[in-house]
């Protein structure tokens, strides 16, 4: 989505509520032993997201004429909040140590404890603890921020809704996203359903849907815009699984190596094991001491497998399904020009 898409002040509205969010936190929780400074850290490192799913909720609003514009923002804000939960509890998950370039919450508050004289594996578990209980604490402020509202206790009910339902399938499609890997082995159906489960359906699905919900959009609006969102979400992930393993960290601010150390079962791996080309490489996927030569022998077998092209071609049939949806729902023009630059970046994209 272009920087165009919402007004500037719009966006920095989002952020003023957020910023005050973490304030409100910080005074509710007070400096108990030291939970200031992790809270600080949290917020720092909150700061510089694209604020995708604010913008998602808010295009999605302003297309239909009902509803509070605060309220509107305030939504938005909490879907951010939710995100950056997310983001914590996957970094224990995944026991990564960097975030968006740089040392995510775990690494910095692993690197205090040793400054106290923690050996390595308290200090990471300090870390690993700190990113759950914070990652807690803004799942709370995103219930907060959505039932104090002005809107009515109907429309309320009705958003509240919306996020378990998007906490449920994130937390199930996590779940299923760490037993694939654990197997080892799935078929592109049981990827693309926890896909849709993980994260199609909080980071897209959830904030088209609650943005019509608060515009006063009919039922069937709201449907079409939750299918049509999942439906891109789902080809944004695949896109991220792809420069994951493909792409530039300069760019990305996320390791090639990460996904293969981990033994991360995606679309790419799912279609190479099928191959040849597979056996040769496949004892160096999930061994956490990967290194450059070893990816790069990974990434020769998932190509010459015909696994990018084929996870290519499922993208572009994803997306084509969402521009057949948006046609077929006869949304308004403004929202269908939003969500063609989203299917255009999910195409393009190389962070």
């Amino acid at each position: 989505m272009s920087d165009r898409a919402l007004s500037p002040d719009v966006l920095a509205d989002v952020e003023t509520v957020i910023d005050d969010c973490f304030r409100e936190v910080a005074g509710r929780i007070g400096d108990f032993e030291g939970i200031d400074e992790v809270w600080e850290q949290v917020r720092e490192g909150a700061a510089g997201g694209k604020l995708l799913r604010p913008r998602l909720l808010l295009c999605a609003h302003r297309a239909f004429p009902g509803g509070s514009a605060e309220d509107a923002i305030r939504t938005a804000a909490a879907l951010e909040l939710l995100h950056l939960a997310f983001l914590l509890h996957d970094d224990v998950i995944d026991r990564d140590l960097v975030r968006r370039g740089g040392p995510n919450l775990i690494a910095r508050r692993r690197d205090a404890a040793r400054a106290l004289g923690s050996d390595e594996a308290t200090a990471l578990r300090y870390g690993d603890s700190c990113a759950i209980l914070a990652g807690d604490l803004l799942l709370s402020a995103a219930h907060r921020l959505i039932a104090d509202l002005e809107a009515p206790a109907v429309h309320r009910r009705a958003l509240l809704g919306e996020l378990g339902d998007a906490i449920d399938a994130a937390a199930v499609g996590e779940h299923a996203d760490v037993l694939l890997s654990l197997r080892g082995d799935a078929d592109e159906e049981a990827i693309l359903r926890t896909m849709e489960r993980k994260t199609a359906r909080y980071s897209f699905s959830a904030p088209l849907r609650m943005g019509a919900l608060l515009g006063g959009a009919d039922p069937a609006a709201v449907e079409a815009l939750g299918f049509i969102g999942a439906t891109i979400g789902i080809a944004f992930q695949a896109r991220d699984d792809v420069l994951g393993v493909f792409g530039d960290p300069r760019r990305t601010g996320k390791s090639v190596l990460s996904d293969l150390r981990e033994g991360k079962v995606t679309l790419l791996v799912a279609y190479a094991k099928t191959h040849p080309a597979w056996a040769g490489a496949a004892g160096r996927f999930g061994d956490p001491g990967l290194d450059a030569a070893g990816a790069a022998l990974l990434r020769a077998a998932i190509e010459e497998s015909g696994a990018l092209a084929r996870t290519e071609a499922v993208i572009a049939g994803l997306l084509a399904d969402a521009r057949a949806a948006m046609l077929l729902a006869a949304l308004p023009s403004p929202l269908v020009d939003d969500l063609e630059r989203v299917v255009e970046s999910a195409t393009e994209r190389s962070r």
